[in-house]
């Protein structure tokens, strides 16, 4: 016999898909927006590295440490990507960028205000 104490509902045929969070009917859910909102624990030093592990040696620069949101830093992403003229994400609250830009980086937040 299975048990159901600790199940929750996926999909609903009155209400469609089910947020896993909170429960709610997706269309009604605002777990996402919450998220996308919610500003990450920093120290206030915005930190930067070069890697290049798990990328068949190609060399990515990593912006950590940034007091912002998730849409906070994908607005701040597309203008450094733009400015240096390069590819990149948004990750887990890190900014990549595709080559060592560390310099360029680190210039261009210290301009905006930030500690680098």
């Amino acid at each position: 016999m299975k048990d159901i104490t600790n199940s929750h509902l996926i999909y609903s045929t009155d209400k469609g898909s089910i947020c896993p969070d909170c429960a709610k009917p997706i269309k009604e859910c605002s777990c996402l927006e919450i998220k996308r909102n919610a500003l990450p624990e920093t120290s206030g030093k915005v930190k930067i590295r070069h890697e290049t592990a798990s990328r068949k040696n190609k060399g990515v620069t990593i912006i950590y440490g940034l007091p912002l949101s998730q849409e906070q830093l994908e607005k701040l992403a597309k203008k450094l990507k733009s400015t240096f003229g390069t590819g990149g994400a948004v990750r887990d609250y890190t900014i990549e960028l595709q080559g060592d830009q560390r310099e360029k980086v680190a210039v261009e937040l210290r301009r905006l205000g930030y500690s680098v």
